[in-house]
């Protein structure tokens, strides 16, 4: 217990007055106070003028309209007038329902205005104060306690006994109910009166006549206690229309539609759901809200809801204005200057009009401006004192109204000066039933709304995640599933994220048994033992028809589709269709499978295949048993089930991309929870949950487990399809599209891999089997579906992909048709060159179909690699295999140079990238074998002297930008060394041609030079060898562990021995032949220096040479510094050898 005292002691704080607004909004309260009011909602009429009345009118006489509905006074009838009526004892709560997103945040007070004048006057007043406060967030709920109506409620009930106990034992011992006087009903009949007289139309008072005083006289001495008090409730049970019996559940019931169950996990039903759920209980406990006017209050920094049900006038010189009846002989007391001040205040009213009378004779009218009430006379006040009450009363019940859920109660006794705070929840929860608190189910029932609000507000931020949380769970504190199953079943409290979605499937169970256990057929169902795990299905591949069974499990699955769109639905159960055990039940199974797809996505996303596929398993059984029992499928409910069928098949392919892991996807697969087991027997009281089946077994096949996730997809694609959901949901159409184009691809390769390695193993039979064929053409209808897929959604970089490895399945099946005799028998065949045009044919689109590099450059750069490797295999095949006896050499040579020229044509040397080294290996090699065609031609050719003319300058010509090429490059010693070895062949075919010493020599040096400009090849592979060296010295353990392809695996030791021993052949017959020449040129022209020095230098380089060549013991490393040394000599020498002859 809290108690306040002196609450007039506060410091001042002086305001400033502002100007009014445009609207609704008035500021009053003069200089010392601020005060602003925006009417929220009126139900009431257009302000209408009021009568004056004449002098003299006896307001003891009724007028003619009294009691009398008006259409001035719209249908709020007595109660806009005559504010005679206490408010409801749950009125607060009406106002939060329809202001809900007022609750919790913006406002700290919601309460009648009657309330809140109370509140305000408790230092002036001695009367007694009675409330109850509830806390929701940061705003207090204020409605009266009447004690006296409670305990009377208590003698003829029972209900409240612990209260009437606690209340006589600490309080009141001797509580007697005091009835009001005699004179306290003939002011309200008076007031009544006045009003009625003052809204007549002609303005003047039009009284009964004199014979129907004695009518007049009932109703004021007739009135009793229980005319002015509204009733109080039971502690609230569930309505009749929610019984628990089947056959009494269509009547008076509003239908559930289930649109209220649809949405994330981590988002909240509609708010239908709730207000369905409690209609009853809301109008049988009076929560409806009945003010004539909701308006927003804002006094100095409080923030205030507040209802009023004063009349307010208009028209004329008064646009708005209050009317006051006073008796001429009593003086205006301070508690009633207080109350019209805060009433004009709360409702925007500038001025007051008071009509004085004696004895209920009318004698004059006074106009009096709001902000002068506080100084008449009598009546002062100070508004300083008024704003300090209420700062420090809302301090106090918010410092000491701390728990949400809890009823409090503020009380102040007759003539006391101390106000107590009790907390009636606690005193409650001490008696044997703790629920006889009738405000419970109200509290419940806004700290779930506030709730959802805030969770179907898109602008929530997480962080208001923990906030929403704790309102729910202080919701579900509120209710005993005894007493209210059916809302303790729809307060699951949904989240997000992995670590609560066990959470909110400890909540969709605890709901589960609590309507299952209401379900009276239960006894005529199988007995199941909720301890007894659910064998989860798992077979060997071997066993169940493999991927062929899948097209008639899936033509099963969309029948059954078929049916639920038609409305077919089933309990085994018997529960009823409408009543609320099947709308809970429906609702609980829905939240239940959301849980489980959040949590397979999180642990897809944590790479638990096994444990994500259990998931989506048990999200699928939910959604089965949800189909068998709903009438119609929403189409949010279908747009989930398409997520949960991808979310499958993403688990399905990611099983099948992981076989290597699959032991341990077995173990979490295959493990369960007693919760997971629990929620499944209560989904078989309903369905057999095996629709999805097909789906949702582990296979261990891998050919099944890329059918099943393809199959999941086009169930996903087909529900959007014939429900008419694609052009509604763009983004999910495309995404299935995208993800069944993947899954075929990734089939494509599968069956096209299993091709090659069939063809691998295929030896000494060259016909193509019949196993072959038939994977080729699974492969190529899966790549062409996967295309078609990706063209229809305008994916041109995926569509591209599929079309490149469509290509490479042409390859495959050239290669397939190549003869396996022997190389000497060998030839091109035309179905390889069908197959490899058909390959070109598919790289040729996937670049069409990009379009430009910009739109991807990493998969243009791929096509175009592909694309030149193959025209590069066809014209090597076609050169190193000549198809002969098909085709003359003439015609071969003219289709090895046009394919190897659109070879190089794709293969982008200049660009640099990762790929730029092979693509000038490529382009290198490909001018080595074309020069290397033309010098064969030229060799070979007889006769046209035009055409020998053009070989030779063409092999020239390849060959130089060869040698370009490899010299970039930094690991093909042995490639560029043996170019020029054909160089230096080149050369010496030329030289037998020619005739003239000169030209000979000319062309030797020539020879020479290219020789040696071979250094940097030499230096290359002696760099090499050095290391290799290197390494065994300093290793000598590990080179003895070292097998001999291990060391120097950049470097074929025996392509350098053939090449070193053919290079130093043709190093020795050239010196050789220039020492011949330039000694028998010598000896007919006589003796040039120049020539003596280079004649001199070639026999030095000669004589050593044949002495290495001789030494048959000598290491490769030394032999290759041999032939550097040699070289060296032949470079310095080289410039005068050429002037020489020159």
């Amino acid at each position: 217990m809290e108690e306040l005292c002196g609450l007039g002691a506060a410091a001042s704080l002086r305001g400033e007055a502002e100007e009014p607004k445009q609207g609704s909004v008035l500021f009053l309260g003069g200089n010392e106070v601020k005060s602003s009011a925006v009417v929220k909602y009126s139900s009431a009429p257009p302000q209408a003028a009021f009568a004056r009345l004449q002098e003299k009118t006896d307001l003891k006489l009724p007028p003619a309209n009294w009691l009398r509905e008006s259409a001035k006074l719209g249908p709020a009838g007595t109660t806009i007038l005559g504010n005679n009526k206490k408010s409801k004892p749950f009125s607060s709560f009406g106002m939060a329902y329809d202001f809900i997103d007022s609750v919790g945040n913006d406002v700290d007070v919601v309460s009648d205005s009657e309330n809140i004048k109370k509140l305000l006057k408790i230092p002036y007043s001695k009367s007694h104060v009675s409330m109850a406060v509830h806390r929701i967030g940061r705003t207090l709920l204020l409605d009266e306690l009447d004690i006296q109506e409670l305990f009377m409620r208590s003698s003829q009930t029972g209900d409240w006994t612990w209260l009437k106990e606690f209340y006589q034992r600490l309080i009141d011992q001797k509580w007697q109910r005091k009835k009001k006087s005699k004179e306290h009903w003939y002011q309200k009949a008076i007031l009544s009166k006045f009003l009625y007289y003052s809204i007549n139309g002609d303005g003047a008072a039009q009284p009964v006549p004199s014979t129907s005083k004695q009518h007049q006289e009932g109703p004021v001495s007739g009135e009793s206690d229980e005319a002015g008090r509204a009733s109080w409730p039971a502690p609230f049970e569930m309505p009749s229309s929610l019984s628990e019996d089947p056959g009494a559940s269509n009547q008076g019931s509003v239908p559930l539609e289930p649109s209220y169950i649809v949405g994330h996990v981590a988002s909240a039903p509609k708010e239908q759901n709730l207000t369905t759920l409690f209609n009853d209980g809301e109008n049988s406990q009076g929560l409806k809200n009945d003010f004539v006017r909701n308006i927003l209050w804002t006094f100095e920094d409080i923030h205030m809801l507040v209802g009023s049900n004063m009349p307010i006038f208009g028209g004329g010189r008064y646009p708005a204005v209050s009317l006051r009846l006073r008796d001429n002989n009593k003086p205006i007391n301070v508690l009633t200057g207080i109350d019209y001040w805060l009433d004009n205040l709360i409702c925007n009213v500038p001025e007051l009009v008071m009509c004085f009378h004696v004895n209920g004779i009318v004698q004059k009218y006074e106009m009096i401006k709001t902000e002068d009430i506080p100084n008449l006379e009598n009546s002062n006040f100070s508004t300083k004192v008024i704003k300090d009450i209420a700062q420090n009363i809302l301090s106090f019940l918010k410092s000491n109204c701390t728990k949400e859920g809890h009823t409090y109660w503020l009380f102040k006794a007759s003539g006391s000066d101390i106000v107590k705070l009790y907390d009636l929840t606690t005193l409650c929860e001490e008696t044997e039933d703790k629920y006889q608190n009738p405000f419970t189910m109200p509290v419940a029932i806004l700290l779930y709304k506030v709730a959802c609000n805030m969770m179907l507000k898109k602008n929530q931020n997480k962080k208001h995640y923990g906030t929403i949380r704790t309102l729910l769970l202080n919701c579900l504190k509120l209710l005993d599933n005894g007493r209210h199953p059916q809302p303790s079943c729809a307060f699951p409290v949904c989240h997000g994220t992995e670590e609560r979605c066990r959470l909110v499937l400890n909540y969709v169970l605890e709901g589960l048994k609590s309507v299952d256990s209401s379900v009276k057929k239960e006894g005529d169902l199988p007995a199941a033992d909720p301890s007894t795990p659910i064998p989860l299905k798992y077979e060997d591949e071997s066993t169940s028809g493999g991927p062929e069974c899948l097209e008639k499990q899936m033509a099963l699955f969309l029948d059954k589709m078929g049916s639920f769109q038609k409305g077919k639905h089933s309990s085994q159960s018997g529960m009823v269709p409408g009543s609320w055990q099947y709308k809970m039940k429906l609702q609980l199974i829905l939240k239940s499978s959301k849980a489980y797809y959040v949590l397979s996505d999180a642990a897809m996303i944590l790479q638990k295949y096994g444990r994500a596929l259990r998931y989506i398993k048990l999200a699928l059984q939910c959604h089965d048993t949800y189909c068998c029992l709903c009438a119609s499928m929403l189409p949010e409910v279908l747009v989930f089930l398409c997520q949960c069928l991808t979310l499958c098949g993403d688990i399905q392919l990611m099983l099948a991309q992981n076989a290597n892991n699959r032991a341990a996807y077995l173990e979490e697969y295959n493990y369960q929870t007693k919760e997971d087991q629990e929620i499944l027997h209560s989904l078989h009281r309903e369905s057999r949950c095996q629709v999805f089946a097909w789906a949702t077994d582990l296979s261990t096949d891998l050919e099944c487990q890329l059918s099943v996730s393809c199959k999941c997809y086009e169930a996903a694609y087909e529900i959007l399809l014939f429900s008419n959901l694609k052009n509604q949901n763009p983004e999910q159409h495309i995404q299935v599209l995208k993800r069944m184009g993947n899954i075929r691809n990734e089939i494509g390769v599968f069956y096209m891999n299993q091709a090659a390695a069939v063809q691998t193993e295929r030896v000494g039979n060259k016909n193509v089997s019949t196993t072959e064929q038939q994977l080729w053409k699974k492969s190529f209808s899966c790549f062409e579906e996967g295309i078609q897929n990706f063209e229809s959604i305008d994916d041109a970089t995926n569509a591209a992909l599929l079309l490149c490895n469509t290509g490479r399945l042409m390859r495959i099946c050239a290669q397939a048709h190549c003869a396996t005799e022997g190389d000497f028998k060998r030839e091109f065949s035309p179905e390889e060159a069908l197959y490899y045009n058909k390959a070109i044919d598919y790289y040729l689109k996937a670049l069409r179909s990009l379009g430009k590099r910009d739109v991807h450059p990493a998969v243009w750069d791929s096509v175009n690699w592909e694309l030149s490797t193959t025209y590069f295999t066809m014209a090597t095949l076609q050169q190193d295999y000549a198809p002969l006896s098909r085709k003359a050499q003439e015609q071969i040579e003219k289709e090895v140079s046009e394919a190897m020229m659109k070879s190089l044509k794709y293969c982008d040397v200049d660009t640099v990238s990762a790929r730029q080294p092979l693509c000038q290996y490529r382009a290198a090699t490909i001018h080595h074998r074309l020069a290397s065609m033309y010098h064969s031609c030229l060799r070979n050719q007889v006769g046209d002297e035009h055409l020998r003319k053009q070989h030779r300058v063409l092999a020239d010509l390849h060959y130089s930008k060869a040698v370009r090429l490899f010299q970039l490059l930094k690991d093909a010693p042995c490639e560029f060394l043996r170019v020029q070895l054909e160089r230096v062949a080149f050369a010496e075919f030329q030289m037998a041609s020619q005739n003239s010493s000169a030209g000979k020599l000319k062309t030797l040096f020539g020879a020479l030079d290219i020789m040696a400009k071979t250094k940097s090849a030499f230096q290359l592979i002696r760099k090499e060898l050095v290391a290799e060296s290197e390494q065994i010295s300093k290793d000598k353990s590990s080179a003895e562990n070292m097998s001999p392809n291990d060391s120097s695996a950049g470097l074929n030791k025996e392509e350098v021995l053939k090449l070193l021993s053919i290079f130093e052949s043709r190093m020795s017959f050239l010196l050789l032949q220039s020492i011949k020449l330039l000694t028998s040129t010598k000896k007919k022209i006589g003796g040039i220096n120049e020539e003596e020095a280079v004649l001199k230098t070639n026999k030095q380089v000669y004589s050593l040479l044949l002495r290495a060549t001789a030494n048959k013991s000598m290491a490769l490393l030394e032999r290759t510094e041999v032939i550097l040394n040699l070289l060296e000599q032949l470079a310095q020498n080289a410039e005068a050898g050429n002037g020489g002859i020159q």
